[in-house]
């Protein structure tokens, strides 16, 4: 569990944790320089808690990711499960995802479903999946192993997240402006399968001052206000994290029957092209067209087309 300024909804968190039908072996806990009552909250229900509690505090801010990084690092068990601060657990939470771990023994990440409520626990009408897009064809598509569902949607959510301990080597470092859980998501995939579990195991809780939440964090990163420059600058942004993920991969030993990295390797070359179009307009249209058909497989469609062809660019 990664903490920082939580101390809202995280004694939840922490109950909903002790009542696990499966308990967990330790839990560990960093703390990214909190100055509410967060770490005083953990240290009390460590004093009353049936297994290892272990509280590492950061000299100085780390971010989301690098303190998940850090979490991960500091785990002892062979499992491990990502738990955020201000969400509630389902009492099948641990139980459900090792079981799957167990049952499918070539997949190394599981991750589920969840029901979405709000700062006041109100529970939403739609699903996690239902709002990521993920629920139907593309959980099929995932399981049928073809990853350019993954690289091309997000929709494995760290809170939701168990893994094999022995991945670790493989996916640390967390790239340089990635959100943990994608990184994680795409890394593993080149080594293992990914299970998803389709139903909640969690209550995912959306509120104003969460740090990573349901908003695609490129479009977050992407510079400009205007609905072209947030075009396009999204577009710059997943090259260059796609193309750092890449290479990281690249430079590893891979079972050549799984064609993971071919299907990254395709989908950046795509949004490379896309990325590059010319700045007039009518300098696009034969590129564009030419590759029309392509749209449909790493993009939204005609969608995606009308506004490669109409959105005005910088440069």
């Amino acid at each position: 569990m990664c903490t920082y300024n939580g101390e809202r909804f995280l004694e939840e968190q922490l109950a909903s944790i002790a009542q696990q039908t499966r308990l967990p072996d330790e839990l560990v806990v960093c703390d990214d320089g909190s100055t509410d009552r967060t770490v005083a909250i953990v240290r009390e229900f460590a004093a009353s808690a049936s297994w290892a509690v272990r509280i590492f505090e950061n000299e100085h801010n780390l971010g989301s990711a690098a303190n998940f990084e850090r979490a991960i690092r500091l785990c002892s068990g062979d499992l491990i499960a990502l738990s955020d601060q201000d969400d509630i657990w389902y009492p099948t939470r641990l139980e459900r995802s090792e079981q799957e771990l167990t049952a499918y023994a070539e997949a190394g990440l599981v991750f589920s479903d969840a029901d979405v409520i709000d700062d006041q626990d109100r529970k939403q009408e739609k699903t996690l999946w239902h709002r990521l897009g993920f629920a139907g064809k593309r959980e099929r598509e995932l399981l049928d192993g073809r990853y350019l569902v993954l690289v091309k949607h997000s929709f494995v959510t760290g809170a939701t997240v168990m893994f094999r301990a022995g991945l670790r080597e493989r996916f640390l470092p967390i790239g340089a402006g990635w959100i943990h859980d994608e990184w994680i998501a795409l890394m593993v995939a080149a080594f293992c399968d990914l299970r998803p579990i389709d139903q909640p195991l969690i209550r995912y809780r959306i509120h104003g001052s969460q740090q990573v939440g349901l908003v695609n964090q490129r479009l977050q990163r992407a510079q400009g206000n205007t609905r072209a420059q947030k075009h396009w600058g999204r577009l710059a942004e997943s090259v260059k994290d796609l193309r750092q993920l890449c290479d990281v991969l690249s430079a590893m030993v891979l079972d050549k029957k799984r064609e993971v990295l071919p299907a990254y390797r395709q989908h950046l070359e795509f949004l490379t092209f896309r990325a590059n179009l010319p700045r007039a307009r009518l300098a696009r249209v034969g590129p564009v067209l030419k590759r029309s058909r392509e749209y449909g497989v790493h993009a939204s469609g005609l969608a995606s087309v009308f506004k490669d062809l109409a959105l005005k660019r910088q440069g």
